[in-house]
């Protein structure tokens, strides 16, 4: 429990400040021997910079606490023989009969007494079949499980023990995702919490790796070997086991502090950078807008210079509206827009209206195909010209939208 506790203290200060330690030291190389200036803090530069170092930190933290937690845990009765864990029973007495030969009270002296007693009780218990199968799964309580005889009984009562353990994590779990506010973070514990569990029942239902005579109590399937069985040859599952428990707490505390500086959608976000970063894309906007409306306006000022008759021959930036518009020209273009408007209308009417439009239509579109619009177009010019004033230049325009 203290070893969790410190665990924790450790993840929740320790990355931190060991983060913005290293990189001020590494700022200070850079800019000494390279005369390269670090980037401005809250920059992104300097949060890249940031995350690298932090992962950096975060990565030799892991492995000091994996290094930790492996060489914390007890010897095992193997271990204490100086045997590997496949020994036949054979072997097993010889090692035990060398050991007493070496470390024997009487030889060593009373201080070697301890040492001695412990090895002792761990070769007998290690020459029963059915307590070493026990032993190797679920550690030296099995030497206290009185009750049970046969493997099925060490077995039942060592799962029975382990669904205890598991059913306490994952009632913190619930209770850290009902408390703590909503976060990718927390899917990511229970999947971990699954896979030590899984790996958990693989390690203790897996076939045993001695290699004892077989007896009718030990199962016959094949060893398969584990990542642990290469890092650690002379342990067995029990400790595996233990060093899985150690490697969910400290994964899952670092879980919590690693994912939101690694993954910056996980972080929660700054008040003050955000509203810089309105103001900035506000500004942009703005700008944008502004030279949509000035494009917009030089457009409709050439539009109204070519319906005014205007020559212009300096550039399109330069075109600008006339002081007072000529009134022929206004009343022109009010004539041009309500056909538009009526033109629309009809298009989007339903019933005689509608009929009546399309047949106007089909009828245009014949008498262009037979020659008659162009006959049509040049008389009502050649007209447009012999009439004077205001009425003759500015008679109604004819849609040609058909």
């Amino acid at each position: 429990m203290s070893s969790a506790i410190l665990q924790f203290v450790g993840w929740s200060y320790l990355p931190d400040f060991a983060t913005k330690q290293v990189l001020g030291a590494v700022h200070q190389i850079l800019y000494r021997f390279f005369h390269i200036s670090p980037p401005q803090f809250r920059s992104p530069a300097y949060g890249l910079h940031y995350r690298y170092t932090f992962a950096a930190v975060v990565l030799c933290y892991l492995t000091y606490n994996f290094i930790d937690a492996s060489s914390g845990l007890p010897k095992n009765f193997y271990e204490l023989l100086e045997v590997h864990p496949n020994i036949t029973d054979n072997a097993l007495k010889i090692a035990f009969r060398t050991f007493a030969r070496k470390h024997h009270p009487d030889r060593v002296g009373p201080q070697g007494e301890a040492h001695f007693i412990a090895v002792r009780d761990a070769f007998e218990a290690l020459k029963d079949p059915v307590v070493r199968f026990a032993y190797d799964r679920f550690g030296p309580d099995v030497l206290h499980w009185k009750e049970c005889n046969t493997m099925k009984e060490y077995l039942r009562r060592g799962l029975l023990s382990s669904v205890m353990y598991h059913v306490m994590t994952g009632a913190v779990l619930v209770l850290f995702s009902v408390v703590g506010k909503p976060s990718p973070i927390a899917t990511w514990r229970y999947l971990l919490f699954i896979g030590a569990l899984g790996l958990e029942l693989y390690l203790i239902l897996a076939p045993s790796p001695s290699n004892f005579r077989p007896s009718s109590f030990i199962d016959q399937a094949p060893t398969r070997s584990t990542i642990f069985n290469y890092l650690f040859p002379r342990r067995v599952a029990y400790q595996h086991v233990l060093l899985v428990h150690q490697i969910f707490i400290f994964m899952s505390v670092a879980l919590s502090r690693v994912g939101p500086v690694l993954f910056s959608s996980l972080l929660p976000s700054d008040p003050a950078v955000e509203q810089q970063m309105v103001r900035v894309v506000a500004e942009r906007f703005g700008m944008l807008a502004k030279t949509t409306e000035r494009e917009l306006s030089i457009m409709l000022n050439m539009e109204l210079h070519a319906i005014h008759q205007s020559l212009v021959g300096g550039p399109a930036e330069l075109v600008k509206p006339p002081e007072k518009p000529d009134v022929e020209m206004m009343q022109a273009l009010s004539m041009e827009m309500e056909d538009i408007i009526v033109e629309n209308k009809l298009k989007g009417e339903l019933g005689p209206m509608r009929s009546a439009w399309d047949t106007a239509v089909q009828k245009a579109a014949r008498r262009k195909g037979r020659g008659d619009v162009c006959k049509w177009v040049s008389t009502d010019s050649l007209q447009r010209r012999e009439m004077g004033g205001v009425q003759g230049r500015h008679a109604r325009a004819r849609s040609l939208s058909f």
